[in-house]
């Protein structure tokens, strides 16, 4: 049994999690060739695109349908990974970072623009609109029953939907809540489930005689599991993806890594795109910075780190947090 809360000393390719069990990855993986002794050990750009595919594919085996997947990235190397995790995955956002630490000085000197920024691809397991996690798939499926009453009373008054809007909900196909029961056509792909002033007015033609209290109570049930089962998103941060964070020196220089990633940063990402007591995997814990924010947070979590001394500071990070939650902030 794995234990959460913990960076193991491994290659997080060996992590023998199950299948579709994590709601969350973020991977700051090496860069190849950019900074850092773990970016040198590739004899090839193609040898380092080969383990990213390795990699790729193991995010596809554990990532759960409703789960989202960042992928840090060099500004001129991230193109490749990205066509690499198109293949598995829908691109969500190519999202750049400005950190404001980097200098604007000696701009002058560059022979390009300069650069001041790091990539972050951000992926779901969300596919076509005909495949069985598309959204409109996991919609159409989560509220069968209601549909098909909703369909079968519809159709049992033998009108069409000119004679529906014009006769029974007194308004014309383009004017206010007649247009929104009109989506409740098989044909269709969406459908809009009724207010209650639509509904009323259906049940004069001797049809809906189900109360709607009743169904109403039924399809908040239902919209509530849906909305638990769908990928988090919840943007109340207002990011854009054109993201500015500070590297927060006072922090990050408090660990002997190359690339900490800044608190603020993951944690936004964290609040974001997971709820409280989902699995966050980290596959290259690094600094530990995605699992200590990720227990701040009330997630569960598991990060992997072959360097020793790496997987130690992170751990004590880990416990730091553990052992001293925070009431605020």
């Amino acid at each position: 049994m794995i234990e959460v809360n913990k960076v193991y000393h491994k290659d997080w390719m060996q992590n023998e999690l199950p299948d579709k069990s994590v709601q969350l990855i973020i991977a700051d993986p090496p860069y190849f060739e950019t900074k850092g002794d773990f970016d040198f050990i590739w004899k090839s750009f193609d040898d380092y695109l080969i383990d990213v595919e390795k990699w790729a594919v193991e995010c596809k085996r554990l990532l759960a349908d409703n789960g989202t997947l960042f992928w840090y990235g060099h500004a001129k190397k991230i193109a490749y990974s990205q066509i690499i995790f198109d293949r598995y995955f829908n691109l969500e956002n190519n999202i750049a970072i400005e950190f404001n630490r980097q200098t604007k000085k000696g701009v002058e000197n560059f022979r390009c623009f300069a650069p001041v920024s790091e990539r972050l691809l951000m992926y779901s397991n969300e596919m076509g609109w005909d495949s069985s996690l598309s959204l409109i798939h996991q919609y159409d499926n989560c509220f069968t029953e209601i549909k098909e009453y909703l369909y079968s009373e519809t159709e049992a008054l033998k009108m069409t939907w000119k004679e529906i809007n014009r006769d029974l909900l007194k308004t014309t196909f383009e004017g206010g809540g007649g247009r929104a029961y009109n989506m409740l056509s098989r044909t269709r792909t969406r459908w809009d489930f009724p207010d209650e002033e639509n509904y009323k007015k259906l049940q004069k033609s001797g049809r809906f005689q189900k109360p709607y209290d009743e169904l109403k109570s039924e399809y908040e049930k239902l919209r509530i599991d849906y909305e638990n089962q769908m990928r988090c998103f919840n943007n109340y941060l207002k990011l854009y993806d054109v993201m500015s964070f500070d590297q927060e020196a006072h922090i990050t220089g408090k660990y002997d890594h190359d690339t900490c990633k800044p608190e603020t940063l993951t944690r936004a990402l964290i609040l974001t795109c997971s709820r409280k007591n989902d699995l966050v995997l980290i596959p290259f814990a690094g600094s530990g910075t995605e699992v200590a924010m990720s227990v701040k947070e009330g997630r569960r979590a598991i990060g992997f780190e072959i360097t020793e001394r790496h997987v130690e500071m992170s751990n004590r990070r880990v416990q730091e947090i553990i052992k001293k939650p925070e009431l605020f902030g």
